[in-house]
């Protein structure tokens, strides 16, 4: 498995040739742009390697201590799907699989929406699909929120791992976020163990 972090494009580094190529339909924020095309730029590397998936991991993400063995487990899930795809393995929005919808030795579900671009596994014709829609519109809308537009338009399969293996640090309290407002490190903390539970429990 090879790793590789994704270094270009940070805020610096977007020129205004770059601002008119991609973002002049939209109000971004300067990080907001920066985390939409280092996305993008991911889907590049996946497409110019042809990599037949990859995961994609943002860099305020906190693994849970099993990530590794319930990742391999859901790997034979997700290599039987032979439609373009993205899988999604955290908890973003504190979006759950209903109880009863849960089945026995099963670990991944279709769904007719995305979840936040922190966690995600992608196959290659699903990431040929957001380079093309984004090479004709640009990107008008923060970058997880697009691709789910671009996922449902293209008409990519959105699967969500139950349980999720991921949280983002900069939603559960552990340090602060760059793209939003962020309350305070306590009360961020409090919030998200509070919608955990209370999704979960009564989802």
């Amino acid at each position: 498995m090879i790793f590789e972090f994704i270094l270009d494009f940070d805020t610096t580094d977007i020129s205004p040739e770059i601002h008119q190529k991609f973002f002049r339909n939209s109000e971004l924020l300067p990080a907001q742009q920066s985390c939409a095309l280092k996305h993008w730029e991911a889907m590049m590397l996946i497409v110019k390697r042809q990599l037949p998936r990859a995961l994609v991991l943002e860099d305020d993400v906190i693994l849970a201590s099993n990530f590794l063995e319930v990742l391999n487990r859901m790997m034979r899930e997700e290599l039987s799907i032979i439609t373009p795809h993205v899988t999604f393995l955290g908890c973003g929005g504190h979006y759950y699989i209903p109880h009863e919808e849960i089945e026995v030795d099963r670990l991944l579900y279709p769904r007719n929406q995305g979840k936040f671009a922190d966690s995600y596994i992608v196959s290659l014709d699903a990431a040929q699909r957001r380079i093309d829609w984004i090479a004709e519109h640009g990107i008008p809308r923060p970058i997880d929120h697009l691709f789910e537009q671009i996922d449902r338009e293209q008409q990519n399969a959105m699967f969500w791992l139950e349980p999720p293996i991921v949280e983002q640090g900069s939603h559960n309290g552990t340090f602060g976020s760059t793209l939003e407002k962020s309350y305070p490190l306590w009360f961020q903390s409090l919030q998200f163990r509070w919608k955990k539970f209370w999704r979960r429990r009564y989802h």
